[in-house]
């Protein structure tokens, strides 16, 4: 750009251009104007043409946080799509779905996991916004006020493959709130994370005994021999979604009761970015990988949703609409049947119609006269989910597989918008490394260039 601009001359590009080429070469190490100095044979007033117009980070540090944020994306779509494929594959698993600890309704392994994705779906929608504000040029901002030079802040847009330009000079070095939207994007992905870990740690244990994990995720002591359970492996997951949320801390504090200004301590926030992406991913990558190893005990969830009164809600639905109770009558002679079956050690499988009359008779009201049959028919939760509760967004099935339908194709979706983010940032490689060679000659290669193979890539 300073080039084109007739800031510095041409020679002075190719040097300077081809030192950038050497320091690519050397790899990670100390960067910068020092180290241009030292390849231009100490030349440092040729080096230091290297900032006119700049300040330290910008936009360097945005071009790394959009690495991130592009492997990140990868690995949430990656994510998504394992949690829609076990969905699928365990539709028709029911169990009791829980509020407060406790059995709530009759629903579906399968919902839950549809529940799951669409938490995960909306922080990767988050992540997409947090990548089109950090996509952003700040370069040629000066300071906070611009530069004398002819700049031209379009070109180092077109050139890096940035979407757009932060406009005010302003905004450019003080802002960095970037690195907030991204760090809490991945605070709400991790906050799932972390939740879905307990549940399955809470389901795994000895106790509840509802899920297990294949043999290889088995957790075992150093101390007592009996130990082999699934808990670790979802400790696992919790650890690196911790790390991740306190990332977000880290960044928010490193932002907070400082001045709107260009000060060291802002700086924090991009770099407790990379920390916590590189945290999200590993525990992105091990969900993805333990998932599929999750055995959900059918016969076991089923046997315990049962027996647990799940199918409560619809015996007081039967009572309404058969009955003609009104909905809060209903609700509290179903409630008191299940309070005196509690009393007497019976479970959702053992009441009769004989108890659910003396309950409605002890709150003074008529006998329903619902016969045992039809109050085991309204409390089983098989018949719940697989006739009872069709409605948009049930566990029923059928619905369960078109909402996975329709959350492939998102993900398809998704997923274009990751190729073509990535094809905006090869076709600005192209164009640069272009200047480059017209600027260098020969088959001279910029600072950008990807080295990856196109195999490389895919694993990402």
């Amino acid at each position: 750009m300073l080039s084109r601009q007739g800031i510095i001359s041409k020679e002075q590009a190719a040097k300077i251009l081809t030192a950038l080429k050497d320091a690519e070469d050397i790899g990670s190490g100390f960067g910068g104007e020092t180290l241009a100095t030292a390849l231009l044979d100490g030349d440092e007033d040729l080096a230091s043409l290297t900032i006119l117009g700049r300040t330290l980070q910008e936009p360097m540090s945005r071009l790394q946080c959009r690495d991130l944020l592009l492997n990140i994306i990868d690995e949430m779509a990656l994510a998504l799509e394992t949690t829609l494929d076990t969905a699928e594959r365990h539709r028709d698993v029911v169990m009791s779905g829980d509020t407060h600890m406790a059995h709530g309704q009759a629903s579906t392994y399968a919902a839950y996991l549809v529940a799951i994705h669409d938490s995960f779906a909306r922080g990767t929608e988050q992540l997409e916004l947090a990548y089109k504000h950090t996509n952003l040029n700040s370069g040629g901002c000066g300071s906070v006020a611009g530069t004398g030079l002819p700049v031209d802040r379009n070109l180092i847009t077109t050139f890096l493959g940035l979407d757009g330009l932060v406009e005010p000079c302003y905004d450019c070095e003080p802002s960095q709130d970037y690195a907030l939207t991204s760090l809490f994007a991945l605070t709400n992905i991790m906050t799932t994370m972390s939740r879905f870990a307990l549940d399955h740690e809470i389901w795994g244990s000895d106790n509840v005994g509802i899920i297990s994990v294949k043999s290889t995720w088995m957790g075992t002591s150093s101390y007592m021999p009996q130990k082999a359970h699934p808990g670790t492996a979802f400790e696992r997951l919790r650890i690196p979604a911790n790390k991740a949320i306190g990332g977000m801390f880290t960044g928010l504090l490193a932002m907070k009761d400082e001045p709107y200004q260009d000060v060291l301590p802002i700086y924090g926030s991009y770099q407790a970015l990379f920390g916590a992406g590189y945290n999200s991913v590993q525990a992105m990558h091990t969900y993805t990988l333990l998932l599929p190893d999750i055995i959900p005990k059918k016969d076991v969830m089923l046997k315990k949703a049962s027996e647990g009164f799940c199918g409560a809600t619809d015996l007081a639905l039967a009572l309404i609409r058969q009955k003609g109770y009104g909905p809060r009558r209903a609700h509290r002679i179903t409630g008191t049947m299940i309070r005196l079956a509690r009393e007497r050690g019976m479970n959702a499988i053992q009441v009769t119609g004989d108890l659910l009359d003396e309950a409605a008779e002890s709150l003074g009201e008529p006998h329903p006269g619902l016969s045992t049959q039809e109050i085991l028919d309204a409390l089983d939760p098989v018949k719940s989910v697989m006739q009872r509760h069709t409605n948009t967004g049930d566990p029923n099935p059928n619905e369960v597989i078109r909402m996975i339908d329709a959350r492939r194709k998102q993900l398809a979706e998704l997923r274009s918008r990751q190729t073509a983010r990535r094809e905006n940032i090869q076709q600005a490689t192209d164009k640069l490394n272009a200047e480059i060679v017209d600027i260098c000659g020969g088959e001279a290669k910029g600072p950008l260039t990807d080295k990856r193979s196109d195999s490389q890539e895919q694993s990402h």
